[in-house]
């Protein structure tokens, strides 16, 4: 049992196939095995890279206990696309939900101390968290100070994690 539980731990494709039902495709699953500390994905619309980062949170904080993972997008609105993927993901399995000790519209507290917490780009709304993983969503949309002076020293202390997503632009 405690092997499986480890293989849990350090395969994210495993957690995401089990725990969420979700079969990612092969770009899905390098993206989810990616353990860089920055990533920056630009991938079309539809591609499933909302759905792949949820789950990808959701493995950061089940195997990384008292974390802070802030899903920053630039509205509100925007955010709460990938937090309610999120959420959707948690109901599916009566294991993770049975984990979740308290949850509003915009945040998600688990059981090992770990939250994940929806807002919107703004520094007024930023200012003063500290963060372990840092998901930009619709990061070409937000402004390079937000990103320079306020996301990047919420990591820093923490020797966090930052992925930046956005569209692929084609040109024709």
């Amino acid at each position: 049992m405690e092997k499986a539980l480890k293989k849990l731990e350090q395969d994210p494709v495993l957690f995401a196939e089990t725990f969420l039902g979700f079969k990612p495709f092969p770009y899905q699953a390098k993206l989810l095995k990616d353990e860089s500390k920055r990533i920056v994905a630009c991938m079309g619309r539809q591609s499933g890279k909302t759905t792949t980062i949820a789950a990808k949170a959701l493995h950061f904080a089940f195997i990384n206990p008292n974390t802070t993972t802030l899903i920053v997008s630039p509205s509100l609105r925007q955010s709460m696309i990938m937090f309610d993927r999120i959420i959707s993901f948690l109901f599916q399995n009566k294991v993770l939900l049975n984990s979740i000790i308290r949850q509003t519209r915009t945040v998600i507290q688990l059981s090992n101390g770990s939250q994940i917490i929806a807002l919107p780009c703004s520094e007024y709304f930023l200012r003063g968290y500290t963060a372990h993983l840092i998901i930009a969503d619709e990061a070409s949309f937000m402004p390079e100070e937000v990103i320079t002076r306020i996301i990047f020293p919420m990591i820093s202390t923490t020797k966090g994690h930052a992925i930046f997503l956005s569209l692929s632009l084609i040109h024709i």
